[in-house]
């Protein structure tokens, strides 16, 4: 059984722009280097890791690469802008708000503002929230109390609708 870790660069230092090259450059050494290795292959992320690997399937997908047989997501990110949906306070007593917008800050840059960032900067760092036809099997685990539930509910859905 062949397991892999991605150290992959990390903000603040590199932008999210460089960590999904990373993730997507990474995907495509593991085919050059053995072209059925989708067939092995199961994915698991966790918080943004898991936004990654939502990317990272948009992009296999619609670079029509092969598709690995699952992915497992703890407590996904579902985008960059599910923060700007929350309708309610989570009890949440691990990520607050101001924590997770914090986050989202570092993700796109410490110098730059969220109002300021345009849609075409979005769509290069963002997965797209109606792009999930095609979707290998997903495992979704996220906790009753967390800040991005609403969201992680919704994309469910959305995912599930997709087919």
């Amino acid at each position: 059984m062949l397991i892999l870790h991605v150290d992959f660069r990390l903000a603040p230092e590199y932008s999210l722009e460089q960590t999904i090259e990373d993730v997507i450059n990474v995907y495509k050494v593991l085919l050059d280097s053995d072209s059925n290795i989708h067939r092995r292959l199961i994915g698991m992320g966790d918080s943004s890791g898991g936004m990654l690997w939502i990317y990272l399937l948009q992009w296999i997908i619609s670079n029509n690469k092969p598709l690995l047989q699952g992915i497992v997501l703890h407590s996904p990110w579902p985008n960059l802008e599910y923060l700007n949906n929350i309708v309610k306070f989570s009890t949440d007593h691990f990520l607050s708000l101001r924590l997770a917008y914090n986050l989202r800050k570092l993700a796109i840059g410490k110098d730059i503002h969220w109002v300021e960032v345009t849609d075409e900067e979005l769509s290069k760092i963002n997965p797209k929230d109606d792009l999930f036809q095609g979707f290998p099997p997903l495992y979704i685990t996220a906790g009753t109390n967390e800040i991005s539930i609403d969201a992680i509910r919704d994309m469910t859905k959305k995912i599930r609708s997709a087919g």
